[in-house]
């Protein structure tokens, strides 16, 4: 579990420190985009990216029947989205304080819950293999 919140923590540094440094470009080279325009191209760029990441990796799972693989890598990204909506909705409504922590032990959940599925689902498979015989 630290390893994922330093995993994340990384990620939010990395990405604060491309931000100041991209506004910093931009002031550089006179205001040529707003705030919002920026969020408009840096994000259009970075999901074109991903998207592209995206399709190779499931085009890949899906060639070789790995459909398990991609309905939990699809479930994960939307428990990261949904835990950080949380803690931001938590932060404009006041019924909370935004947490890195409160994050991480979500993402944990959903990955200790998976872990216990798929060991369910291992022992089913060995004891099915078991009997065949």
């Amino acid at each position: 579990m630290a390893q994922l919140k330093l995993w994340l923590y990384q990620i939010v540094v990395s990405v604060a420190w491309f931000h100041d440094w991209l506004v910093r470009y931009n002031r550089q080279h006179s205001h040529l985009f707003n705030n919002s325009e920026l969020h408009f191209i840096v994000i259009g760029i970075f999901g074109l990216l991903l998207l592209l990441l995206a399709y190779l990796v499931f085009r890949f799972l899906a060639k070789h029947g790995q459909i398990g693989i991609m309905s939990w890598l699809f479930t994960l990204s939307t428990v990261f989205a949904v835990c950080f909506a949380i803690e931001i909705g938590q932060h404009m409504t006041k019924t909370g304080s935004m947490q890195l922590e409160d994050i991480v032990y979500g993402v944990f959940g959903f990955l200790a819950a998976s872990g216990c599925i798929l060991l369910l689902y291992l022992l089913f498979r060995f004891f099915k293999w078991i009997f065949r015989k």
